[in-house]
């Protein structure tokens, strides 16, 4: 399954149980003897920025936790190489809709950073599912908010023009990554190409544009940094 290469267990701080990560997701309500449930037969993972931790097709091990890093979900584009589906961060699930769905990997998950993730045992999630119906409602209502904001996605690719599609991407990576302590510059280095790739535009599309931007002093550009001068316009832009 990718590069999965596991970690000694006695390496983890702690466990599912005292994992003070816990309280920023969905388990943040579970008692001890629920996430005892779910620490049976958890496993943690490191990877390398690049490595990929499963490949679309695949079956998914469980329910993955990000503990440490970054990830992008990728599928294969018609615009250029990959279309970025998603951008996960600490404390978000991966893959969590394919384990919800029939356990088939539907797109590729790539660390963006080096990355270390917990596993947990799919049985062992829903054992505590079927028994916690507070629980099953938070994952229906996160579910359905997520499935929201990807519509609101959807209409923002289909029906703007590409300088509110590149607007609308940078605001994505600013919430994503957040600025640096100037409280402008984004705090990644980031490809044209990964751009284009995350608003479903060419990369010679997204150059032009940000050229645009740049001239019109709404962003500006050091390489492969990003510094939003204007932060207002370049919302007004994205809606």
């Amino acid at each position: 399954m990718g590069f999965f290469y596991e970690v000694n267990m006695s390496e983890c701080l702690g466990n599912c149980v005292g994992c003070l990560k816990a309280n920023y997701s969905l388990f943040k309500n579970l008692n001890e003897e629920e996430l005892e449930i779910l620490n049976h037969k958890r496993r943690k993972y490191n990877f390398s920025k690049g490595d990929i931790l499963y490949k679309e097709g695949e079956k998914i091990r469980g329910l993955i936790c990000l503990n440490e890093g970054k990830v992008k979900l990728v599928k294969k584009g018609k615009v250029e190489d990959e279309f970025i589906v998603s951008l996960h961060k600490t404390v978000d699930f991966v893959g969590f809709d394919d384990l919800m769905f029939n356990g088939k990997c539907s797109s590729t998950a790539i660390a963006i950073e080096d990355t270390s993730i917990c596993v947990i045992d799919k049985e062992q999630f829903f054992k505590v599912i079927k028994n916690n119906a507070v629980l099953a409602i938070e994952i229906i209502a996160n579910q359905s908010e997520k499935s929201i904001l990807y519509q609101d996605k959807l209409i923002n690719i289909s029906q703007s023009n590409l300088v509110s599609r590149l607007a609308f991407a940078i605001n994505q990576l600013v919430d994503f990554y957040g600025f640096e302590r100037d409280n402008k510059t984004l705090a990644v280095q980031i490809k044209r190409r990964e751009i284009a790739a995350i608003s479903n535009m060419n990369t010679a599309n997204v150059i032009r544009t940000l050229s645009k931007f740049k001239n019109e002093k709404i962003i500006d550009t050091e390489g492969q940094k990003i510094v939003v001068l204007n932060p207002k316009k370049l919302d007004e832009i994205a809606k």
